[in-house]
């Protein structure tokens, strides 16, 4: 792969979660594909967001919940073209409104798209893993 474009990939990813850690729901939008076909799954029952209004709503309740801040940690990068998909473990870190404190793993894929010269997410997914799974069994 090339190094340059890896690179580039890995620094749209870490705008996205700078904007969500400096709870700037505007700057988040900035790093997402300008059109309303953009598509996100998150870590909640009701988070599957259609459209750049439905993720900027959750969005905006995620950061408005108390202090959240995301940590990259090993992440994975393929593309083809102008389109890029994307794997990580990221660390998510929280301080609620009555200063509860908590910090759990998580998972990330996206799908990412060159649109002149810059990279912007069209589609992400962020879970948790099943943390009553013993390792190396399938359930």
């Amino acid at each position: 792969m090339n190094t340059t474009k890896e690179g580039e990939i890995i620094g749209a990813l870490n705008e996205m979660l700078e904007a969500f850690n400096s709870g700037d729901v505007d700057r988040v939008m900035g790093c997402f594909a300008p059109h309303d076909d953009i598509f996100n799954y998150g870590t909640n029952v009701d988070e599957r967001m259609v459209g750049r209004a439905a993720f900027r709503s959750v969005a905006q309740r995620d950061m408005s919940s108390g202090s959240l801040k995301f940590e990259f940690g090993w992440t994975h990068v393929g593309t083809s073209g102008n389109v890029a998909w994307v794997a990580g473990d990221v660390t998510i870190k929280v301080e609620t409104p009555d200063g509860q404190a908590m910090a759990f793993p998580a998972r990330m894929t996206g799908v990412l798209q060159n649109y002149d010269g810059r990279w912007l997410v069209e589609q992400t997914h962020l879970s948790v893993p099943a943390p009553s799974q013993a390792e190396g069994n399938s359930f």
